[in-house]
This record gives structure tokens, C-alpha cells and sequence, in this order.
């Protein structure tokens, strides 16, 4: 069964953010394209099987992407949804789920 994927427009920023703070410090444009292709490519391989990753607070799930970010996202089981909550990188802390 496949679930609609829903991106939260904070997910864009973050993912944006992300991009830029790696461009910032590689110099790497290449590098940094890469992350935000990785980054939409997982979210968007959420519409299969999303129950696959692990728990992570409450009603929230979490998939860690090239051992450096986090993807968090709630799964509405009643409406064959998956919310994509945020995008960090796995060293910050005081994430903001609403």
C-alpha cells in the first residue's frame, strides 16, 4: 500500500538551510546538491512501507540520511499519509515539532 507524502513548508526551509550551511563550509556545490537530492529522495521513498524506520518520540518516526541528518515524520494511518515534520542535522537539539 502506498501513503501520500506531505511536505511541511518548514521541510523546505530546513532542507535549504542544510544546503547552504554545507555549501558554506565545503565550497562545494556539487556535495551540497547532492545532500538535497539525497535528502528528497528518502523523504519521497517515505510512500512505501514508512513503518520500516524506527520510532522515535511518540507518534513520530525518524530516518537518519548519510549519518548526519534526521528526517522526522508521523505517519496518519487513517488517511494513508506520511508528514514529513523536519530536516536537521543529527547534532542539533530543541527540535520544534509544531
Amino acid at each position: 500500500m502506498f501513503y501520500r507524502v506531505v511536505i511541511r513548508d518548514e521541510v523546505h526551509k530546513d532542507i535549504q538551510e542544510l544546503s547552504d550551511y554545507i555549501f558554506r563550509f565545503s565550497f562545494s556545490q556539487s556535495i551540497a546538491k547532492k545532500v538535497y537530492d539525497e535528502l528528497y529522495k528518502v523523504i519521497l521513498s517515505l510512500n512505501f512501507m514508512p513503518e520500516m524506520y524506527q520510532k522515535y518520540l511518540w507518534e513520530y518516526r525518524r530516518v537518519i540520511v548519510k549519518g548526519s541528518y534526521k528526517i522526522i515524520y508521523k505517519i496518519v494511518e487513517s488517511e494513508k499519509k506520511v508528514i514529513i515534520i523536519r530536516v536537521v542535522r543529527t547534532e542539533m537539539t530543541n527540535i520544534s515539532f509544531e
